[in-house]
C-alpha cells in the first residue's frame, strides 16, 4: 500500500517522533551532539522555527514550525545526514531510525504550550533527570531557553505568551514553576498524555481540524506533484541568482569556466548549508560534473 503524502503548507506545526533502529541507543556518547547539530543545521538550510526539541538515549522530539511548506524536504536530509554520520562513527552502515517519522499537526496556542511541555518534562519522565535537574539536562531546548538572548532556530516567545509570560530569563522562570504544576506522577495520565501528543494526525481543537480537512485538497501542496517540486526548484533558482551577482558571474561564466572553480564551489557550499538543494540538481546549474564531485568539494570546502 503506498504511504500517505505527509500534510506540508506554509506556517505549519509538527510535532515530529523517531526511534532509533531496534530500540538501539543511537544518541548515546557524542551521538547526541552530532545529531543536535545536524538539527540546527536543517533549520538553517529549510527556514525552521524550533519551538522545542530533546533528544533521549534512543528517539527525539521536535516542536517544529515550517514557515514553508518542506518538512518531508528538510527531515530526509536531517535524518539522512546524521544516519551518515552516526555509521561513520560506529563503523556501521543501514538503517540508524526505526521506520517513518511521525509527524501530527499541532494547532497554535493551548495546543502548542501542552507538546512544549510535554517534550522538556521527557527526560523528567524518563528518569533521565529530576525536576530540579531539568535546567542541566544538556540534549533540550529547556537548558537553552535560560540565556538572555535565544539564538535562532530556537524561539520561546510563543509557548510564553500563551500563559502571559514575558520573552525574558524571568518569564522562563515563571515556565520552570509551571512546568512543575505540569507534572504527572500517576502512570495513567502518563498514558493519556501520550496518547494526546504522540498518537493520531492532529493536536488541535475541533475547529482547527475541519479548516485543515476543507483546506487541505487546494491549498496545501503535496510533496510528490510537480507543481510542489517547481515551487521548490524555483527557490532554489533565486537563490543561485544572488550568489551568482554576489560572485559578479553570470550562467554563461558558469559553462566556460572550470568544474572545480573555487567561486562555484562557494556557492555549491552555500546553496547545499542554506537551501535543500541536491547535489545533482547544483551540479547541473553550476556545471560541475557529477554529483559525488559536487559533495566531495563542498566537504573539502568545510574543512578549510
Amino acid at each position: 500500500m503506498a504511504r500517505k503524502p505527509r500534510l506540508e503548507f506554509g506556517g505549519a506545526i509538527y510535532h515530529v517522533i523517531s526511534r532509533g533502529n531496534y530500540r538501539k541507543d543511537v544518541f548515546a556518547g557524542r551521538s547526541a551532539e552530532a545529531f543536535e547539530k545536524a538539527l540546527f543545521e536543517a533549520c538553517q538550510k529549510c527556514h525552521w522555527r524550533l519551538h522545542a526539541y530533546v533528544i533521549m538515549s534512543n528517539h527525539y522530539h521536535l516542536a517544529l514550525e515550517t514557515p514553508e511548506p518542506n518538512l518531508v524536504d528538510g527531515m530526509k536530509w536531517l535524518q539522512g545526514t546524521f544516519a551518515n554520520r552516526f555509521n561513520a562513527f560506529h563503523d556501521e552502515c543501514g538503517h540508524v531510525f526505526q521506520s517513518r517519522y511521525k509527524s501530527l499537526l499541532i494547532e497554535e496556542g493551548r495546543s502548542l504550550l501542552g507538546l512544549v511541555n510535554y517534550i522538556h518534562l521527557n527526560p523528567v519522565r524518563a528518569g533521565l533527570a529530576t525536576l530540579a535537574e531539568l535546567q542541566t539536562y544538556p540534549w533540550s531546548s529547556f537548558p537553552k531557553y535560560f540565556a538572555k538572548k535565544v539564538k535562532p532556530p530556537l524561539i520561546r516567545g510563543e509557548f510564553l505568551s500563551v500563559l502571559e509570560f514575558p520573552d525574558s530569563v524571568s518569564g522562563m522562570k515563571q515556565y520552570a514553576r509551571h512546568l512543575e504544576r505540569c507534572e504527572e506522577t500517576d502512570p495513567a495520565k502518563h498514558d493519556e498524555i501520550v496518547r494526546r501528543y504522540c498518537q493520531g494526525w492532529a493536536v488541535a481543537g475541533n475547529a482547527y481540524r475541519k479548516e485543515l480537512r476543507a483546506r487541505f485538497r487546494d491549498d496545501i501542496a503535496d510533496p510528490s506533484g510537480r507543481e510542489f517540486r517547481e515551487l521548490k526548484e524555483a527557490r532554489w533558482e533565486i537563490f543561485l541568482k544572488e550568489k551568482l551577482r554576489e560572485e559578479e558571474k553570470s550562467p554563461a561564466a558558469a559553462a566556460q569556466e572550470s568544474k572545480a572553480a573555487s567561486w562555484k564551489v562557494r556557492v555549491a557550499t552555500a546553496l547545499r548549508s542554506q537551501t535543500t538543494a541536491t547535489n545533482a540538481w547544483i551540479a547541473q546549474h553550476l556545471v560541475m560534473g557529477h554529483p559525488s564531485r559536487v559533495r566531495n568539494l563542498i566537504r573539502d570546502n568545510e574543512k578549510l
